[in-house]
């Protein structure tokens, strides 16, 4: 079986919600498969080795031996007839199984066919590049609805009920192909297309309950191999700021004022975040909005927490305060600076910030880190954490800044940089 496995060739995309469906079935049944990127920004689809495999040009492609399937479903159904007791796909009861096809159904007729790539390329080129967040929006979200309505009366932790098969594993329960399709969905409605989920309490539990599971997490399009948004790599060179490392002189070759960070690249030494954040080669993925307005606020936005909180809240200043006023008037004098600035950013983001700091641009991917507004949200992410958790600001006084805390966190880059995750965090409980 295992050298039957290993003949599995998947072409995806990592952005493609299709690919996205497959890899799940792949990752619960615990098939091996060889990832074949293709390209859909350079048309790679479209090439004359690609096309034998689907004359039409859509992702995804199985090739196993002799067998070509391109098409989702297809390929989902193929997998399960081919290994049935490799965690069965489908649920046993008839009914169950006539609803799991007609979740399938609205997915991949009424709802995918409007956000597709190819779609809104054509929308953009007729009505104009704004038009296209529109149209698809309203078209995802008549399709949500009617899988809302008809999930009513089934659903339980899954699709369709909360099936217990005769392994424990929570994923063995998930009523699939149901959930294989509206995982993927539900996850682009939310990022891509910023969808009120609100509106659906049926489809966002759901939601939380596809995050709980390693298969669905591990077909996740940032953690794909082709993801233009694949983390940089680098050394973590913990500084004791406490034991006063920053001040040897290993590290005052570095940077002779003696803060953090400081990044080396080669040759090049740079020991500014902003120069850090600003220089070309952290630039996999646009860190600035096209537009200049827009640009210049988040300039704006960095500058008010580079200049206008952060001297007043860092370890040398607070020492300062602590021996000239006493240790009690640190988190004072560090509490009316940081509410001042947050004051300043509130007021500043009030006619600029969506679901991000300065709009929700939907840029030529749509992973939900693509459309940051940096970097006003590189600096304001660390500088609200601070301010919540260090400095006990009241968060409702800030409503706006609150909703960007709480964007921020869904976002796994944001959560992996966390100063308690760093590999010198002091350890804050014992088992």
């Amino acid at each position: 079986m295992a050298s039957d496995q290993n003949e599995l060739k998947l072409y995806s995309n990592w952005r493609s919600s299709c690919s996205f469906r497959v890899r799940i079935a792949l990752n619960l049944k615990g098939l091996k498969y060889e990832y074949k990127a293709v390209n859909v920004d350079k048309g790679e689809q479209f090439s004359p080795e690609f096309t034998k495999l689907n004359p039409i040009g859509y992702v995804p492609v199985l090739v196993h031996g002799d067998m070509v399937l391109a098409d989702s479903f297809a390929i989902i159904m193929y997998l399960e007839d081919k290994y049935p007791h490799h965690h069965p796909l489908l649920p046993k009861d008839i009914h169950k199984k006539a609803i799991n096809y007609q979740v399938a159904s609205i997915v991949s007729s009424s709802i995918q066919p409007y956000q597709n790539i190819t779609t809104l390329k054509s929308i953009g080129e007729k009505l104009g590049p704004d038009a296209q967040l529109a149209w698809a929006k309203h078209h995802v979200q008549n399709g949500l609805i009617a899988l809302e309505r008809l999930l009513k009366d089934h659903a339980g932790r899954f699709a369709t009920g909360d099936e217990i098969f005769l392994v424990w594993f929570p994923a063995s329960s998930v009523s699939l192909p149901a959930d294989l399709f509206l995982a993927p969905q539900i996850y682009i409605a939310i990022t891509m297309f910023n969808v009120d989920m609100t509106q659906f309490p049926i489809l966002s539990r759901l939601h939380e309950a596809y995050n709980e599971i390693p298969a669905f997490q591990d077909a996740m399009p940032e953690k794909q191999p082709d993801t233009p948004l694949t983390r940089l790599k680098y050394e973590y060179k913990a500084v004791n700021l406490v034991k006063g490392e920053q001040f040897s002189p290993e590290f005052t070759k570095l940077n002779p004022i003696g803060y953090v960070p400081v990044l080396v690249h080669g040759d090049m030494v740079l020991a500014d975040s902003f120069a850090i954040i600003m220089t070309s080669i952290l630039t996999t993925i646009p860190l600035l909005p096209k537009d200049i307005h827009k640009k210049a606020i988040n300039y704006q936005a960095a500058s008010i927490v580079s200049s206008s909180i952060q001297p007043h809240q860092n370890l040398a200043t607070l020492k300062s305060i602590g021996e000239k006023l006493g240790p009690d008037a640190q988190l004072a004098w560090a509490k009316h600076h940081v509410e001042k600035g947050c004051i300043a950013l509130e007021s500043l983001l009030k006619d600029h910030a969506g679901r991000f700091a300065t709009g929700d641009e939907i840029f030529l991917v749509w992973f939900p880190a693509s459309s940051l507004s940096l970097p006003a949200d590189l600096f304001l992410a660390p500088q609200i954490h601070a301010a919540f958790t260090r400095f006990n600001v009241d968060k409702t006084q800030f409503p706006i800044l609150s909703r960007l805390y709480e964007t921020y966190d869904e976002i796994p880059a944001f959560q992996d940089a966390m100063p308690e995750k760093q590999p010198d965090a002091p350890l804050t409980s014992t088992s």
